[in-house]
């Protein structure tokens, strides 16, 4: 079941990068002052620099199962603290959840597998997972080779 959720989770994923894709291509197109095709030889056209441009931040969805309906979620930001099975990440905009660890859950940090206790304070991380009844359980954990540019930069005081 959770391979299915996951795979929801990149469905919904890659359905918002698609609809930034859509929504970019053409706005930068307009911009270049020229066709697309014209852009593209003079080597200006990159439409995968809009697909990295689409990375939420945070957000929720539900996907169906084969036992009915789930909630997941995912998150990119800083780890801010790590306690007894339990991990604080606060996005850009100063959202902080906590996601709780348990034995299906899977860390890869710097490209490779790794554990739970080789995660830093500081270190920043994509997290997917269920929510269920305000819980959420990490299934995945990532720690990228390269930290995007905008997240170098201090988080925004947090609203919530």
């Amino acid at each position: 079941m959770n391979k299915k959720i996951l795979g929801g989770v990149s469905a919904l994923a890659v359905g918002v990068v698609g609809t930034g894709v859509y929504l970019a291509v053409p706005a930068s197109a307009g911009a270049s002052g020229g066709s697309p095709a014209t852009a593209a030889a003079r080597g200006k056209h990159r439409p995968l620099r809009g697909v990295r441009a689409a990375r939420g931040i945070h957000g929720q969805a539900t996907v169906r199962t084969k036992k009915g309906f789930a909630q997941v979620g995912w998150q990119r930001g800083r780890l801010t603290a790590t306690s007894g099975g339990t991990l604080s990440v606060r996005s850009a905009d100063g959202v902080t959840w906590q996601w709780r660890t348990d034995g299906n859950t899977k860390v890869r940090k710097d490209g490779g597998k790794s554990t739970l206790s080789k995660l830093a304070t500081g270190d920043f991380v994509f997290v997917a997972g269920l929510e269920n009844g305000g819980t959420r359980t990490a299934r995945r954990v990532v720690v990228p080779k390269r930290v995007p540019a905008r997240e170098t930069a201090s988080p925004a005081p947090s609203h919530s």
